[in-house]
């Protein structure tokens, strides 16, 4: 059984890496206690693209898809290293972003705090909303009637629904009802 034990220089390049990590660490704490110092009270515009870009690239695709379709952010495709093709959502949200004014990236961060409240159980699709989730307290907040929504996006569907099951005993009747063809002798 042999063990293995570093060399001499072995060990100095290790302490010389581990000193870098650690001056390189205390550094990075050190710059965002200076910049946490000079935050002004009111943050301005390039800090809150930072701060928007940040959380959106955080979200995770399926939230990304649904701020674009809220936003109607066209989702160009382009080639992926591995040779499909992908749509990139934080090159497409970042040029959007920073031509938005203060007040639309407030209304963003709050649409990105919203948006994982949109994403319904697969185990339990039927689910409603909990009235502790950041969607349903924000609602109740600006005073947006959730169960008049709910209730018309019901009536909704079901109008579209039955409208294609019309359509479909229409088209059936029609079907059985047209009398064949007569060939002639």
């Amino acid at each position: 059984m042999t063990r293995y034990e570093p060399t001499p220089q072995e060990q100095a390049q290790r302490k010389k890496d581990a000193l870098a990590e650690r001056v390189e660490k205390l550094s990075r704490v050190r710059i965002l206690e200076a910049i946490r110092k000079k935050l002004p009270d009111v943050l301005s515009q390039p800090d809150l693209e930072v701060v928007a870009l940040d959380y959106f690239r955080r979200l995770g695709h399926d939230n990304h898809r649904r701020i674009s379709k809220l936003y109607a952010w066209e989702e160009k495709k382009s080639k992926a290293s591995w040779g499909g093709e992908t749509v990139d959502y934080e090159k497409i949200a970042s040029a959007d972003v920073q031509a938005m004014k203060p007040a639309d990236l407030n209304r963003f961060l709050v649409v990105c705090a919203l948006v994982s409240d949109l994403y319904c159980p697969g185990y339990n699709p039927r689910q409603s909303l909990e009235k502790t989730s950041n969607l349903a307290r924000t609602a109740a907040r600006y005073k947006v009637d959730s169960a008049k929504i709910a209730t018309s996006v019901r009536a909704e569907l079901s109008k579209a629904k039955s409208k294609v099951k019309d359509k479909s005993k229409l088209a059936h009747k029609a079907i059985s009802v047209t009398p064949a063809r007569r060939q002639s002798p």
